[in-house]
């Protein structure tokens, strides 16, 4: 759960140089979590505006993830279950990205609570950000096709839990 929140965060932030200003913000991913055995690739697309977020894993599983100020709902189709939970334990991403000190010409290393981040940037824009997890995984979430303000419908946020499946609170 941390590595989706560290996404959805980082698209929110100004960072260095760099303005995200935004009213609404769209973009591909792909999540590479590399452990010692193996490696798990995820993909998909989320939209933000300033304060809900809508996350759309595709692959391996399809999984929903709405996000509307501290309450989260994910969506979990393969367990046909919907869960509900609050915001905790988010890094600091503003204190993250205020660290953050170049290492070459489009690259950043931030050092928060223990974990290096390192950042790509091409022409302002992230292109990608890798971390070790808490569970010494490599972890790079990479991003494509990145839309600034894009028009979107707001019931993009809205979640819709099928009848069969179960909540877990």
């Amino acid at each position: 759960m941390k590595k989706i929140f560290i996404f959805f965060l980082i698209t929110m932030v100004k960072i260095w140089a760099i303005e995200l200003d935004f009213n609404t913000y769209s973009s591909n991913f792909t999540q590479l979590v590399k452990s010692k055995n193996s490696t798990l690739r995820y993909s998909g697309y989320f939209i933000i505006s300033k304060d809900k977020a809508f996350w759309e894993y595709t692959t391996p599983n399809k999984k929903e993830i709405y996000i509307d100020k501290n309450r989260v709902v994910i969506i979990e189709h393969d367990l046909e279950q919907a869960i509900f939970s609050k915001l905790e334990n988010i890094p600091n991403l503003k204190q993250i990205f205020k660290n953050a000190k170049p290492i070459s010409e489009n690259k950043l290393l931030a050092k928060y609570e223990k974990v290096n981040y390192t950042i790509i940037l091409d022409q302002e824009k992230i292109q990608s950000i890798s971390y070790k997890d808490e569970f010494e995984n490599d972890v790079t979430i990479t991003l494509s096709n990145q839309i600034k303000n894009p028009k979107i419908n707001p019931k993009i946020f809205e979640f819709k839990i099928p009848k069969n499946y179960d909540i877990v609170q």
